[in-house]
């Protein structure tokens, strides 16, 4: 049998030209590919090339995800702006790791949940991809995440495992790194208690007015550099190398402190926090029944009251709903016999109520439909 497949890469820093696109178009028939993507879906079959060597040898960002519970992200950089000894404190499992060949560095991130219920486009890879400039430019929120995942994945870590470098802004997250979470079904209290010890980010005019100070102050061989990167096509290169040098020289940007917790503080404090939130809903929401109900009763306290003074003009609407032979108006006949038994209850007038029920009941014994509404209604004969 076959099952849903779907392949997503992007080229951000080199656009594909037409040697590297026949290539691509020699691994897929059916693929749409552009200059800087190449897209795929499968409900049979497989696709025939290797993602890991695509991410090496063509694009920077991709993303999968399959009928089967696996979703999968990758970025790629050139390994001198994705330094090795940079992030290997957060990529240590088989399902948060990182492989470096060839010059480049490729990031592999991959959540399996069998369990949970598919989703044909959980995310788009345009809305996840800018994930990687941020971590280009030494933001290591990715990276934190990225080991959240791995704690996620039950045996892959020791209780003991102390946290990595905690990133500032953890508890503000980037939209495309709130992709990332949703997308990789990052636990949403595990990530919350990780954050709780995560400091603020700057501000984004205090950084930008510190980033022009320090601009201005460059020496004008390292401003030459930086332009001759950026002549060259190399746009992300020059970027990570100022926010690199920035973060370094003038204390700029997200910094990470030493962390302090091990993986089982944070997984109890997760479970207290989603213990304490699942004891909060509940309250709210026996709240909000308590508060329909008395609305409920007070709703109908004002229509019996209404029904009181009609006196025996309700029997006769009653009788005229039911000579339509309409169910909608069975169900509407029905609706005011309830009302009245419940004003015959509260009034102490019960058999003022029973007799013209039975003789509805026996004046409209064929009509089946209606019989059965009363019979479920509670309306005994």
């Amino acid at each position: 049998m076959g099952a849903y497949q779907h392949y997503e890469f992007i080229a951000l820093d080199r656009p594909l030209d037409e040697s590297r696109r026949a290539e691509l178009r020699n691994l897929s028939t059916r693929a749409s590919i552009t200059a800087t993507s190449f897209t795929n879906e499968y409900h049979w079959g497989d696709f025939r090339g290797d993602p890991v060597r695509l991410m090496r040898t063509h694009f920077d960002a991709f993303a999968y995800f399959a009928e089967w519970g696996t979703r999968w992200i990758m970025v790629s950089a050139p390994s001198t702006l994705l330094s090795p000894p940079d992030i290997e404190p957060y990529l240590l499992t088989e399902a948060a790791y990182f492989t470096t060949a060839k010059g480049r560095t490729v990031i592999s991130l991959t959540s399996q949940d069998e369990e949970a219920d598919f989703v044909e486009h959980p995310a788009g890879l345009a809305g996840i991809a800018p994930v990687r400039a941020e971590l280009l430019g030494g933001d290591r929120r990715l990276l934190y995440l990225a080991w959240l995942l791995s704690v996620q994945a039950d045996d892959e870590l020791d209780d003991g495992e102390l946290e990595p470098p905690l990133p500032a802004g953890l508890g503000d997250l980037s939209a495309p790194l709130r992709a990332v979470a949703e997308f990789l079904r990052i636990d949403s209290d595990l990530l919350a208690v990780a954050a709780q010890a995560s400091p603020p980010l700057p501000t984004g005019d205090d950084r930008r007015g510190e980033m022009r100070g320090w601009i201005e102050a460059l020496p004008v061989k390292e401003k030459n550099r930086l332009l001759g990167l950026l002549f060259e096509g190399e746009a992300a290169r020059a970027r990570s190398r100022m926010l690199r040098s920035f973060q370094a020289e003038a204390g700029g940007g997200p910094a990470a402190a030493g962390g302090t917790r091990t993986v089982r503080e944070l997984w109890s404090a997760a479970g207290e926090l989603k213990a304490r939130r699942a004891r909060e809903e509940a309250a709210l929401e026996a709240e909000r029944e308590r508060r329909n109900r008395e609305e409920a009763a007070a709703a109908r306290e004002t229509r019996l009251d209404h029904l009181a003074g009609r006196g025996e003009s309700v029997w006769q609407e009653v009788e005229d709903r039911i000579n339509t032979r309409v169910p909608e108006e069975y169900d509407r006949a029905v609706s005011l016999l309830a009302d009245l038994y419940a004003l015959a209850e509260r009034e102490g007038e019960q058999d003022s109520f029973t007799r013209p029920l039975r003789d509805i009941r026996e004046r409209h014994r064929r009509k089946s439909g209606l019989q059965r509404r009363m019979d479920e209604a509670g309306l005994e004969r």
